[in-house]
């Protein structure tokens, strides 16, 4: 396989490859020929890694946080601080 061959895969044809066949981004590249970088690269952009937000999820997101900004300041805190509480350490 090459390249261009990868170039055409469709969504689901790389989501069959990682998530049902189980194949890492090193052996996708070895099959058509390319870098890994270009595997990854391919695979951020289509929403297919690990622990990637759907479009559904961040439509979810944006909706939340609009109404958020209509919320009265007492509860923009409350909100604030679930959000800390969740927020990985900083170091």
């Amino acid at each position: 396989m090459s390249q261009t061959d990868f170039h055409l895969l469709s969504r689901e044809q790389l989501r069959h490859l990682v998530f049902d066949l189980g194949k890492t981004d090193a052996e996708i590249a070895q099959m058509f020929g390319i870098s890994t970088n270009t595997v990854h690269h391919r695979r951020q952009q289509m929403n297919l890694l690990e622990g990637q937000m759907t479009s559904e999820e961040l439509a979810e997101v944006v909706r939340l946080a609009e109404q958020v900004k209509r919320l009265p300041k007492e509860a923009v805190a409350e909100v604030r601080a679930i959000v800390e509480r969740y927020q990985p350490p900083t170091w």
